[in-house]
């Protein structure tokens, strides 16, 4: 039989021994939501009304089934580490009190907690949500490398941090690192990003550009009702981006957007032109299709030599 150690070995084997839990009913009114040492919120987006208020109405039939997870605050609260839907819902519902585990963790372990609860847990996740939740959790196992009582060896092991994250979620460590791209996003455009367009190849290569240049971006789209960039036009951003130390303009990005149109005429493979047509410009003479074409041929080069060649009036 597996122990619950041995469930946190094999999910956090690096980050120390198991914490000490306790299961307690806590008022809702000492728990605080998650918040990193530098002041982020969590990376996941709160439930819809629509879907908090059917978590609600099961809270209020059956009460919360799984209990919330919370670390102890300096100040005597308690911090959120998994839950915070479920917290939420049960505040809708009218309860008082909800089941908690608490334990004993740092921030780094908090941290991950927290994002393998949600990458677990939720049916599907947008962009953004997938995006700072594996910035986070690289953050903080790359804190976790920098621990003295760690081997040699696990130290050398956390250089490989996305692709540990990707074989985690079943992903390759290269699309971690495209998804943690997309955290270099202004606010706006990852909006747009997490309701399908631009696409997620497009939105990495956009990633690229400077906070001024997406701002430019957007302004140029609203103003002159462009869609967001395809994948071409991105990685064409992307490239005159870094071709240009002072950044793209406004005009730069329109120019890849909606390209001014070549002004040179249309080829055409045949030229159709009636023997009337040509009455008065060719002998008597000539009396076949064949003789008729090697004459204009030869009127053609006669003209290009004399007017293409020298000084001419016209």
């Amino acid at each position: 039989m597996v122990s619950r150690a041995d469930e946190w070995a094999a999910a956090y084997g690096d980050l120390g021994r198991e914490p000490q839990t306790r299961l307690m009913q806590l008022p809702l009114t000492i728990l605080d939501p998650w918040q990193s040492a530098d002041g982020e919120r969590q990376p996941f987006k709160a439930y819809t009304d629509a879907k908090l208020q059917e978590l609600a109405e099961s809270i209020k039939q059956h009460g919360v089934i799984e209990a919330i997870c919370v670390r102890p605050k300096a100040d005597g609260r308690m911090e959120i580490i998994a839950g915070h839907n479920r917290v939420a819902a049960a505040r809708l519902a009218g309860l008082a009190t909800v089941p908690a585990v608490v334990q004993q963790l740092d921030d780094a372990q908090a941290a991950i907690m927290l994002v393998d609860s949600n990458l677990q847990h939720r049916e599907t996740l947008l962009p953004s949500e997938k995006a700072f939740a594996y910035k986070l959790r690289l953050e903080s196992m790359k804190r976790q490398g920098q621990r003295t009582d760690l081997t040699s060896g696990q130290i050398v092991r956390k250089l490989e941090c996305t692709d540990q994250i990707g074989k985690d979620e079943s992903e390759s460590g290269r699309q971690v690192r495209r998804y943690i791209r997309l955290t270099h996003l202004i606010p706006a455009l990852l909006d747009m990003v997490d309701n399908g367009k631009p696409g997620f190849a497009a939105a990495v290569d956009l990633s690229f550009l400077g906070q001024d240049e997406q701002t430019a971006l957007l302004e140029v789209m609203e103003r002159e009702h462009i869609k967001a960039p395809n994948g071409a036009q991105a990685k064409a951003l992307r490239k005159a981006s870094a071709d240009r130390a002072a950044g793209l303009t406004a005009e730069d990005i329109l120019q890849v957007l909606r390209p001014v149109p070549s002004r040179t005429l249309p080829k055409s493979k045949t030229i159709s032109v009636s023997r009337d047509e040509l009455t008065g410009y060719m002998p008597a003479t000539i009396t076949t299709d064949a003789e008729a074409l090697a004459y204009i041929k030869q009127a053609l080069a006669y003209w290009k030599e004399t007017h293409q060649g020298g000084c001419h009036d016209i």
